[in-house]
């Protein structure tokens, strides 16, 4: 009898581990969220194991070495959506939108070209108040792009749905399905005839317009260099846009103090996360559109350089923050942690 319990022990034994193997716990991590500057404060003091982030705090935590650079977002999913450059429904001359669009893609294009290199230092050091070497590693980590990723925003809608960011279905806010919505949503012919008169000239320059604009962006993003990049070079007011007149610049601390201003019609244009942008639009019905794109990548996953934490599973258990619910570095979050179960804390 004794060998005949033995036997049956090993035997559910095995069966047991059998199925631990085709079903392993999931893997869990605890989110929380915060301002970048206190994400900083908070890695600092093990608050937090790890958070994910926009340029160029990242690269600051690496740079200042109590941060370890885990994961780039551009690595961690190619083409993802960044940010972006959103209108006002009531901004409707087709000349204003153009010359606003044609300053940014001369402002990308300067950065993007690899002999402006050392000028573009030098604007990225004065843009985000960091020393060179930081700058440097900022900039390395962001893809400056003309115009967003379509199939990417559609797989970064897909998240927030499955996340539970958006309240609202696309038929209950009269569109057939996504792609009707990202059709309308983002209105790409503004940026097509700037690109292509650009590409047949590259000197080409929009008619001058008399409208004025009132333009936000968030501050100390390195993402948004190419509006600095813009003035410094006097692209807007080639376009009879003059920075201090008829353009007026205003840094905001995130994307929901930019769509409180969309909101209370204290702006006009704005460069913004992409996937706020999309909540906005959705669960507010807000009377913004996309007109041209701003990055991909530019942001990061860092860790506690001295935490030993070398992979996303050596994070299982732990606690990382993003920026909050339903923005860009928490979609990025969800995409990076696929498989894992995610928990607020």
């Amino acid at each position: 009898m004794n060998k005949y319990y033995v036997v049956l022990f090993v035997l559910f034994l095995f069966a047991g581990l059998a199925v631990y193997e085709m079903n392993p716990p999931k893997k869990t991590i605890y989110v929380v969220s915060m301002t970048p500057n206190e994400m900083s404060e908070a890695l600092k003091n093990g608050t937090i194991d790890g958070f994910i982030s926009w340029e160029p705090f990242p690269a600051k935590a690496v740079f200042d070495g109590y941060g370890k650079s885990l994961v780039n977002s551009k690595d961690a999913w190619e083409n993802h959506p960044s940010c972006a450059l959103a209108f006002s429904e009531d901004i409707k001359d087709e000349n204003t939108r153009i010359a606003v669009v044609w300053a940014l893609v001369k402002g990308t294009r300067f950065i993007n070209d690899p002999a402006n290199r050392e000028k573009v230092l030098g604007y990225g050091e004065k843009f985000s108040g960091l020393d060179r070497e930081r700058v440097i590693a900022a900039l390395n980590n962001t893809q400056y792009v003309e115009f967003p990723d379509i199939a990417q925003t559609k797989e970064g809608l897909k998240i927030l749905y499955e996340a539970g960011a958006l309240k609202n279905s696309m038929d209950s806010i009269g569109y057939k399905d996504v792609d009707d919505f990202l059709e309308k949503f983002f209105i790409d012919k503004y940026y097509t005839e700037v690109r292509n008169r650009l590409d047949d000239n590259p000197d080409w320059t929009p008619p001058a317009v008399n409208e004025s604009i009132r333009f936000g962006y968030i501050d100390g993003n390195i993402h948004y260099l190419a509006i600095y990049v813009a003035q410094k070079e006097g692209y807007f007011e080639k376009t009879g846009l003059i920075p201090g007149k008829n353009i007026q610049f205003t840094g905001y601390r995130n994307g929901r103090a930019i769509l409180d201003a969309f909101k209370h019609r204290e702006v006009d244009a704005a460069e913004l996360g992409t996937t706020v942008i999309l909540k906005f639009k959705i669960d507010d019905n807000g009377r913004i559109a996309v007109i041209s794109g701003v990055n991909t990548g530019g942001s990061s996953l860092v860790v506690r350089s001295d935490s030993g934490i070398n992979t996303l599973g050596d994070l299982n258990g732990r606690r990382i923050a993003t920026t909050g619910f339903g923005t860009c570095q928490d979609t990025i979050m969800r995409k990076m942690f696929e498989g894992f179960e995610i928990k607020t804390s």
